[in-house]
């Protein structure tokens, strides 16, 4: 079986449990169980592989959210209970109780943080690092932007878990999950959603 996560710059692919990106699709005339978030990229999975499902087409999941994006689906749709975040180019924060999606927010990625820095001020253009403790106020400039761009998502973090489990997914899922005891790092996370799919329509 292969599943495909059109994002929007990636291809994602899950082909027989090997995970891996390409940024122009290079599998031809396969069968393909897809999501996708980029039109272009869709077409151009669909010209090579023109057998292949949208699984959108056949999702069943509990919101009330208008517009909730299929990504954002398939990142909830394998979890009962707890916060879903999938820490890519943006960062989607979720809510489930029970099966059901109670609603979300989104906050821009680590990247898109820091590189607002630099839009304000030549000054502040830094980099992130990644060893910062949020209980010591910085002391530097480095410090500064790294303690506020990463601590503010901490903060929505926290603010939206309240002790629950978190689990987190993403390309920079692995570095936040770090910051909180009671959470887990699922890779595969929407591919999880999307095979639980696939069995729930006998695909």
């Amino acid at each position: 079986m292969i599943l495909c996560d059109i994002g929007n710059t990636h291809f994602h692919f899950n082909k027989e449990g090997r995970l891996f990106d390409e940024k122009e699709c290079s599998l031809k005339k396969e069968k393909i169980y897809f999501i996708s978030v980029n039109d272009k990229k869709t077409k151009e999975l669909l010209k090579k592989n023109p057998n292949s499902i949208d699984l959108a087409k056949h999702i069943n999941f509990n919101t009330s959210y208008e517009g909730l994006g299929i990504d954002r689906i398939m990142a909830c749709k394998s979890i009962e209970d707890g916060v879903v975040i999938d820490a890519g180019s943006a960062i989607t924060i979720d809510i489930m109780v029970s099966g059901i999606h109670l609603g979300g927010y989104i906050l821009p990625g680590l990247k898109a943080i820091n590189d607002s820095y630099k839009k304000i001020s030549e000054k502040l253009d830094y980099n992130f690092i990644s060893q910062i403790d949020t209980k010591i106020l910085p002391s530097n400039t480095i410090e500064a932007i790294s303690y506020g761009g990463i601590g503010m998502v901490i903060s929505m973090i926290e603010k939206a878990s309240k002790n629950q489990k978190i689990y987190f997914t993403g390309g920079d899922g692995v570095y936040l999950s770090r910051f909180f005891d009671n959470s887990i790092y699922i890779k595969d996370l929407v591919f999880r959603g999307m095979k639980q799919t696939i069995k729930e329509n006998d695909l």
